[in-house]
């Protein structure tokens, strides 16, 4: 392939599908953000419904208990259980007539309601305001004399204006309005919820309130209260501010951006946001993929999923169950009206990223092709200087960038010749080359420190400990660090290997500290340390230091992304001796390798390794009058084990451990 070929593939590599992928990542994640505050709104818009059906819910039977608790009533109830009482003793008062009887408000003009004959008007009164204050909430109240009989009822009737209260006495009450038998037995004055149920003019839930004349108890002598409450109306309440928002559609045949529902445990739509499938069945008033919203809904759950409309659009739905009834509500967002824009954009974009590349790669090799030639003058002169010819001279008669190039070259070639002139120099370059090759090993050590330490950060900066830890280690390594550049900013002073004289020092610390910026913050590893308490050897912390952190680094480089198990102990050797060792179960070294390569500079088994660290471990160990032990099999893993001197070395101990 050619060389503008090359730089044409190479430029479309770097710039344009760098920018192609950006422009579709970007596109996700504004698919994912709007997907995200769509599924935020319907979670929030089902818990406002939720909370005010609930609230609602409560102000009702908190106003009913109220009327049960009414003077009024309860004088009321005790007049009529008297008069029911005296009716069965042969008394010769007239009961109240079995027949309908009937009392309507008055005209709005006369500002007063007729009162109904028997029924005190300042319970009438009473009466009407809880109907009125509920609006259409209220269907009828039904109140139960002692004897279990029908006292009045009254009823919410339309008019030509306002709403009206009518009220009827004895005799009329249908089977379909008895009251819960629970209340004539309970001893406390609470609603008794008797569920929801479906009548022709909607859903109704029916409670039954206890008027106890007297004291509350379970055997006192009580009236009742029946009150039916429309569902439909307390729905149509909660939900209006969301059920308005799926009134607005951009044309006839579009979606409604919202779809408010309330299903029953029988699968059944008590609301809809479109009245015309109100009361439907889950399969006339939902498509099929909403099944699974109404598993989880029939099951009194809450959450959320996609699901696909009847036009193929996806939408999310968020559901949440109405925790004083088996009733479920769920909203639902159209989410495909809502991405439809950013698509079109996001499509719409990468198609002109792309347009753009592909005309501008086109001028490219137009330009390349012109340039070829000049660049093929430049790399033949280039492969001449690399053989060793430095006599060699690039002519270019192009005045861009390829003859900087040339110069460049030409340049280079005349520097190389003045630095093989000079023998002396070239010396010390190489000397200056080996203290670079040798810190370099040790910034690697570093920065793999580092690496370990900010990779573990994400699982564990929550926890304070970690936290004092990393400080405790990145101002370690940063103090490493400086130490490095000033050893390179002092070559001198730095190749002449100079440390501080050999004292006691408790190698447990300085064990610890290395392990502390290297082994831990590698958690993938199965790491096993056994140390004792204190542990003295005559050397040099910082050496000791280096040696143990190098260890350390080869063991968890030589296990890699495979985990493994590294050990690490601690103790007496023989007599005047201590040792350190460090294991792992990597993939170990052949005999060859140990027997011709180990601790030579350079020499590494690692793909990018320096090949300095163990030839300085074993350099520093000796220096100290130790002495470094390796165990190791091909397959099975490495033991490097350190011996140092307990005491200071004289002559004779000299002798012995060198016996040993």
């Amino acid at each position: 392939m050619s060389t503008p070929r090359k730089l044409l593939l190479l430029f479309l590599a770097i710039s344009v599908v760098p920018v192609v992928t950006l422009g579709f990542i970007n596109y996700r994640s504004g698919v994912s953000a709007v997907e995200t505050q769509l599924r935020g709104e319907v979670e929030r818009e089902a818990q406002v419904i939720t909370r005010e059906f609930e609230s609602r819910l409560r102000e009702r039977e908190d106003a009913l208990s109220a009327l049960a608790r009414s003077p009024a009533l309860r004088d009321y109830v005790r007049g009529g259980a008297k008069q029911e009482s005296e009716s069965a003793g042969g008394d010769d008062r007239r009961p109240l007539t079995n027949a309908p009887q009937v009392s309507r408000l008055s005209p709005e003009s006369s500002g007063q309601a007729a009162a109904e004959p028997g029924i005190p008007p300042d319970v009438q009164g009473e009466v009407r305001a809880l109907i009125r204050g509920g609006g259409k909430d209220y269907v009828g109240v039904t109140c139960l004399g002692t004897t279990k009989e029908p006292l009045f009822r009254a009823e919410i009737s339309k008019g030509a204006g306002e709403a009206q209260v009518s009220f009827e006495t004895r005799g009329y009450l249908p089977e379909s309005l008895r009251a819960d038998e629970r209340v004539w037995s309970i001893g406390a004055q609470a609603p008794l919820r008797s569920g929801v149920k479906r009548e022709s003019f909607g859903s109704v839930l029916r409670y039954t309130i206890p008027v106890f004349p007297a004291e509350e108890n379970s055997s006192a002598a009580r009236g009742a209260l029946v009150i039916d409450l429309m569902i439909d109306a307390l729905l149509d309440d909660a939900a209006g501010n969301v059920a308005a928002l799926s009134q607005t559609r951009i044309s006839e045949s579009s979606p409604p951006p919202r779809l408010v529902v309330v299903l029953d445990r029988a699968g059944n739509a008590l609301y809809h946001s479109n009245e015309v499938l109100r009361y439907q069945s889950l399969a006339s008033a939902l498509p099929a993929s909403f099944k699974p919203l109404a598993a989880e809904m029939n099951e009194g759950r809450s959450g959320w999923r996609f699901y696909e409309a009847a036009d193929g659009d996806n939408w999310i739905g968020a559901y949440q169950p109405l925790a004083p009834l088996d009733l479920s509500v769920a909203v639902a967002g159209d989410y495909s009206a809502a991405v439809r824009s950013l698509r079109n954009v996001g499509w719409l974009s990468v198609g002109l990223i792309a347009l753009v590349g592909v005309g501008t790669a086109i001028l490219l090799l137009v330009f390349l092709r012109r340039n070829a030639r000049s660049i093929e003058r430049v790399t033949e002169g280039a492969v001449a200087i690399a053989g060793g010819n430095l006599n060699q001279r690039i002519e270019v008669r192009s005045s861009d960038e390829i003859r900087l190039l040339a110069e460049s070259f030409n340049a280079m070639s005349d520097r190389l010749r003045e630095q093989i002139a000079r023998e002396a120099e070239s010396r010390q370059f190489q000397s200056f080359m080996r203290l670079s090759a040798m810190l370099t090993h040790d910034l690697k050590n570093s920065i793999l420190s580092l690496s370990l330490l900010v990779g573990n950060m994400e699982q564990q900066f929550d926890r304070e400990e970690f936290r004092a830890d990393a400080m405790k280690s990145l101002t370690q390594a940063t103090d490493k660090l400086r130490t490095i550049v000033a050893k390179l900013s002092e070559p001198v002073r730095s190749l002449s290997g100079e440390f501080k004289r050999p004292r006691p020092v408790d190698l447990i610390p300085v064990i610890k500290r290395a392990l502390e910026r290297t082994a831990e913050p590698a958690g993938m590893h199965e790491i096993e340390i056994e140390l004792p308490s204190t542990l003295v050897a005559v050397a040099d912390d910082e050496r000791i230091e280096r040696v143990v952190e190098n260890l350390v680094i080869n063991a968890l480089e030589a296990m890699g992304a495979q985990k493994g198990k590294l050990t690490v102990k601690a103790g007496e050797a023989e007599e005047n001796f201590v040792f350190f060792s460090v294991s792992d179960t990597g993939p170990g070294m052949t005999e060859e390798f140990q027997r011709t390569r180990l601790f030579r500079p350079f020499a590494t088994t690692k793909a990018k390794g320096v090949g300095l660290g163990l030839y300085t471990c074993r350099e520093l160990v000796r220096a100290l009058g130790g002495r470094v032990e390796v165990e190791s099999e091909y397959g099975s893993g490495t033991t490097f084990r350190i011996v140092l001197p307990s005491i200071e070395i004289t002559e004779a101990s000299e002798k012995s451990g060198r016996a040993r």
